[in-house]
């Protein structure tokens, strides 16, 4: 019997970490000793263990990701008995085996003998190990729900999408009713099914998908009944989250109409570019007519698109509520590097053509209240990003700290007096001022060799709110 630890890094995470659960499932069927932590735990270092595998998630996490590994390190016998895998890990591989001397696996563990040789059991299809998230004291958002996958890759192979790169070959059905049933003997009902198929319409057996789900106890209006605190009982609503998204593109009416036949909520559609505007447009009419209300659309932003395009998609959205009576929450997405370490820092591979550090901040700072959702009301939106491109551009050269604490600002003159004095700036200190603001120069700056005018505009961008 060996022993063996599971880690998730420290950061956050609604989803449970899948692979994990099923590396768990595989090591029990051996017999082996399998505990799972959250983190970098003091009690589990004081233990020795034969394996430890670290998940790992976006590359962006990478510091936390390498924290995790070499906390763990003197607890194995070697440091190539720390086993990582995941998104960061396939992208990140060389640097990974570089700065730890870990083992990486790329990739799924969909193969025979992808962690001891000669043992044909392919991990990626077990049915995951629901009872290691009692171990540890961190709840996951979707704890209570059926986690898996329809579908496997996408062919779409596009360029800000590391899917094709993870999940390099398209399996256009995996059997849905056998990993939901599994789940429910060992683990107990969930409530709500989530699907992390990357494009389930691209499945040329997306009506046998549809007939699975609702086989399941997922067609519309379906309910899910549970005890609650007191002992009561309680019945609510479940529902289907196509998570990742469905392509507009593949939605006709004929699948539309399957979607509307499952308990689906909120349809998610991208809009990841304003010349897709026809065609999205198009199907949010197409949901409208099958009485969807509920949407929560993707909208890329910083890859090759300008402010003004962003700005427009949610504008959009905004527009399409109103006149379809819909409720379209729009989840703005923003592109980083496919191998960035770090989202926010202003490597060229992380900012767009038609943005800067400056502009990305502003949205971040715009969306730090709604929890990065731009909801359905027009007083809001315009008050956030303004009623117009002119607006907009205004709230992205303005102060961080007058974006967050707006009415605050508003209300004692500051940013009235702000905007005055960019205004009053000549072209050539216009071009100065916007060249410091928009590439974060605050601190770096010579001021003795700037105007009084553009030393005063500045002066904005020191001011710090408790």
């Amino acid at each position: 019997m060996r022993n063996i630890l599971l880690v998730e890094p420290s950061y956050k995470s609604k989803y449970p970490p899948l692979g994990l659960m099923k590396i768990s499932a595989y090591h029990k069927r051996l017999n082996d000793r399998v505990v799972f932590v959250k983190g970098c735990v003091p009690e589990k270092l004081k233990e020795r263990w034969d394996r430890v595998y670290v998940s790992s998630l976006f590359t962006y996490y990478w510091r936390d990701t390498i924290k995790a590994i070499k906390y763990y390190q003197d607890s194995v016998p070697r440091r190539s008995d720390v086993i990582v895998g995941g998104v960061l890990a396939t992208l990140l591989r060389d640097d990974l085996e570089l700065e730890t001397g870990a083992t990486v696996i790329s990739g799924l563990l969909d193969t025979p003998s992808a962690l001891d040789s000669g043992n044909k059991i392919r991990i990626d299809t077990l049915t995951p190990d629901y009872s290691i998230l009692e171990e540890t004291n961190y709840t996951y958002e979707l704890q209570n729900c059926y986690i898996g996958y329809a579908t496997r890759g996408c062919p779409n192979g596009c360029a800000f999408c590391a899917v094709h790169i993870i999940e390099p070959e398209f399996n256009g059905y995996l059997p849905l009713r056998k990993q939901v049933q599994q789940i429910e003997e060992l683990y107990g009902e969930k409530r709500n099914l989530i699907l992390l198929d990357n494009n389930v319409l691209a499945s040329k057996r997306f009506n046998d998908i549809i007939k699975d789900i609702k086989s399941l106890g997922f067609g519309k209006g379906a309910t899910y009944t549970y005890k609650n605190k007191s002992g009561r009982t309680s019945t609510v609503n479940r529902y289907v989250d196509f998570n990742q998204g469905l392509d507009s593109r593949l939605l006709t009416n004929e699948k539309m109409a399957l979607l509307s036949e499952i308990a689906i909520k909120p349809v998610r559609i991208a809009f990841d570019n304003i010349r897709l505007r026809g065609l999205y447009e198009k199907k949010i009419r197409l949901a409208a007519k099958h009485d969807f209300k509920y949407l929560s659309n993707y909208i890329l932003y910083n890859f090759h698109d300008r402010p003004e395009e962003f700005y427009d998609r949610l504008k959009i959205n905004l527009d399409l509520n109103e006149e379809l009576g819909l409720h379209i929450f729009s989840f703005p997405m923003r592109y980083v590097d496919l191998q960035s370490k770090n989202r926010l820092s202003s490597t060229p591979g992380n900012i767009g053509e038609h943005w800067n550090a400056k502009y990305l901040r502003a949205i971040q700072c715009v969306l730090i209240r709604t929890r990065g959702l731009v909801g359905t009301k027009r007083d809001y939106f315009l008050k956030a990003f303004g009623k117009d491109h002119d607006e907009f551009r205004k709230i992205l050269l303005m102060p961080e700290s007058y974006i967050i604490y707006r009415y605050k600002h508003e209300g004692d003159g500051s940013t009235d007096k702000w905007w005055t004095q960019v205004c009053a700036l000549s072209d050539w200190e216009q071009d100065i001022f916007k060249h410091i603001v928009q590439n974060h120069l605050f601190r770096s700056v010579n001021r003795s060799e700037l105007t009084r005018k553009v030393k005063n505009v500045l002066d904005h961008y020191m001011v710090e709110d408790d």
